[in-house]
């Protein structure tokens, strides 16, 4: 187990937990957030701190090995909206176990301050995009940013060089495509130090980034006047993420997009703003190839610009993808069913090998081989039979048949890609 302490003051705080202070080594976006908007009111200044704090102990926290891979924390919070927030705690929790596949224990303190009274803005007709810097949230900007109303770009950064260049050139080239589009970033991000000696990048899967960032984004939405959606566009196969194994079962994949997720944090902004928000995602249906063709067929310049690898903080320079993750096979099989060949500069071409020779422990091999069985598996069984492989598929915010169908296309488009390279024979077989 270990504690994080947040605190926005320099009162002692506890011997036994990792400090986590406001302007040292905890940075919560609200310098952003009024430069563009304006004083923030007490529950903004709340949410946005319980927000940056959960991601900020997410990635000072190290995921062990195998059995060790999940964690157990304790975040301790000063809130001003303790009426609001407290009832909550449960809600929370939950969202962020999902999200993780941790135990998350939450602690509000109470801070001196006036709690918000109600909140007016101008009703407006619009909607909200999280803009990452990456395909499926370029596409949608294309898609939905010419439609009636107006739309949003909210962006989320750290100290990640790659994905601020990213979010900045895409927004360049819809401007320049004629998208009338406003575009907020947002830094929230941590960093080592403090009376603790914290050290804030430990691990780097950050499953609990989407909390942080669909806070952000309902807190645009509501300055805004927007209150009916808020997009979170992530393709069906990163959304629905169904382990390629059972040993990528819990924590070994991610839920960052997931239905469930979705709708949790929907009922958490809602209540906690009370305001009926609608997050939807317009992709959990489509292939990664379906959403990476909107972009070929209005910006193709685009695509090696677009980011979509969870490593690239730690590539060497003038590189973008590392070449060898599930992110990057996914991306690598989209690009080049639509357009050959892949313009993304990639630190290394597994796909060029003899997959079967590489070593056993190989993590191209392995993530290379676990994908291929997901492939045949949506090949050769029924639904039944998948539905008895994978039962979340038996959650009621999923349209089992719909995603079933969108896993055949995905399997499909791969063994179309993959079987232009000799080396997936063996695999493929």
């Amino acid at each position: 187990m270990k504690r994080f302490f947040v605190q926005r003051d320099r009162s002692a705080p506890p011997t036994n937990a990792s400090v986590l202070r406001v302007g040292n080594t905890l940075f919560t976006g609200e310098d952003d957030f009024t430069s563009a908007f304006g004083e923030l009111s007490s529950l903004e200044a709340d949410l946005l701190l319980l927000a940056s704090a959960v991601f900020a102990a997410d990635r000072a926290y190290a995921r062990g090995e195998r059995e060790s891979i999940c964690r157990d924390f304790e975040l301790s919070v000063p809130i001003v909206n303790q009426t609001r927030l407290y009832p909550l705690i449960s809600l929370i929790e939950r969202i962020l176990h999902h999200l993780s596949n941790d135990a998350w224990k939450l602690e509000f303190r109470q801070e001196s301050g006036t709690p918000e009274g109600r909140f007016r803005t101008v009703n407006k007709i619009g909607r909200t995009l999280l803009f990452s810097g990456g395909l499926d949230s370029f596409a949608a900007a294309i898609e939905f940013g010419k439609s009636p109303g107006s739309l949003q770009l909210v962006s989320h950064m750290t100290k990640n060089r790659i994905n601020d260049a990213s979010q900045k050139a895409l927004y360049k080239i819809l401007k320049s495509k004629g998208h009338k589009l406003k575009h907020y970033q947002c830094f929230i991000s941590s960093r080592s130090g403090g009376v603790s000696d914290l050290q804030h990048d430990e691990e780097n899967t950050q499953r609990t980034r989407s909390f942080l960032f669909l806070t952000l984004g309902a807190l645009m939405a509501r300055r805004s006047g927007h209150r009916e959606i808020i997009y979170l566009a992530e393709n069906g196969q990163m959304a629905i993420h169904l382990p390629l194994t059972q040993g990528r079962i819990g924590a070994f994949s991610t839920h960052t997009a997931h239905p469930e997720v979705l709708l949790n944090i929907q009922e958490f902004l809602s209540q906690v703003m009370n305001i009926k928000f609608q997050i939807v995602n317009p992709y959990v249906h489509r292939t990664k190839a379906e959403v990476v063709q909107v972009i070929c067929g209005s910006a193709p310049e685009a695509i090696p610009i677009a980011n979509s690898c969870w490593r690239n903080t730690r590539l060497p320079a003038n590189v973008t993808h590392c070449g060898e993750c599930i992110p990057c096979f996914i991306r690598r099989i989209a690009i080049e069913y639509n357009v050959t060949p892949d313009p993304t500069s990639y630190k290394c071409d597994p796909w060029a090998e003899d997959i079967v020779s590489l070593p056993p422990d190989d993590e191209a091999r392995r993530n290379l081989a676990d994908l291929t069985e997901l492939i045949k598996r949506f090949e050769r069984d029924d639904d039944e039979a998948i539905l008895s492989e994978w039962p979340e598929l038996f959650y009621a915010g999923i349209n089992a048949p719909e995603v079933i169908s969108m896993y055949r296309r995905f399997s499909a488009e791969a063994r179309t890609v993959l079987e232009k390279y000799p080396g997936f024979g063996p695999l493929l077989a």
